[in-house]
């Protein structure tokens, strides 16, 4: 029994008591007075907080580390873009165009039936001319041929145009080539005399 009052005057003066400790001091001293009515747990911790060690931080794996972070730059570029998405329209839809004109299966779907109508079109009307020109076959037929050829080299100078309707004036610059300080003052000279 002293040894338990001992004990217990020392934790007293301590600002922590374990918890462990103070249950088997009370539980220790419940049995040594022999009965069940001596001092209850709660009893003994009335007025005083519990105090709980902070939880160990887990350390995280280097692959969960990695893929957090390829997670996280995806989350903010995702976020970027929606923040800029109204500023770089035209850009993207230029950027895009150069890369490659037909972008959408909308697109190349559109792009190929107009060619299609479009050398039908230009063939029959090339074996018109051809029937007006001459009754033989092969003459209609070499003239809806040129009626197709025509038809190509037109659809191409559409795609062309097409596809630099949207080149900035900033690319525009990049694509001349400035004269180099010496030349322009040679030419500037040219033009004087």
């Amino acid at each position: 029994m002293k040894d338990l009052r001992a004990e217990a005057t020392q934790l007293l003066a301590k600002p922590e008591v374990p918890w462990s400790r103070l249950r088997a001091i009370t539980l220790d001293f419940r049995q040594s007075a022999g009965s069940t009515d001596g001092l209850l747990l709660h009893e003994v911790c009335h007025g005083s907080k519990l105090v709980m060690k902070p939880p160990q931080r887990r350390e995280k794996s280097k692959e969960l580390q990695d893929r957090l972070t390829k997670l996280q730059e995806q989350v903010d570029q995702a976020s970027y873009n929606k923040m800029v998405s109204d500023v770089t329209k035209q850009e993207r839809a230029a950027a895009a165009l150069r890369s490659g004109a037909l972008q959408t299966y909308k697109q190349q779907i559109s792009f190929g039936l107009h060619v299609i109508v479009m050398m039908g079109t230009f063939y029959a009307v090339g074996h018109i001319a051809g029937t007006a020109l001459s009754p033989r076959t092969a003459v209609r037929a070499a003239c809806g041929m040129c009626g197709l050829v025509f038809a190509m080299l037109v659809e191409t100078v559409l795609l062309m145009i097409e596809t630099s309707r949207f080149e900035g004036p900033k690319d525009r610059r990049q694509q001349e080539t400035p004269l180099p300080s010496s030349d322009r003052s040679m030419s500037h000279s040219k033009k004087a005399q």
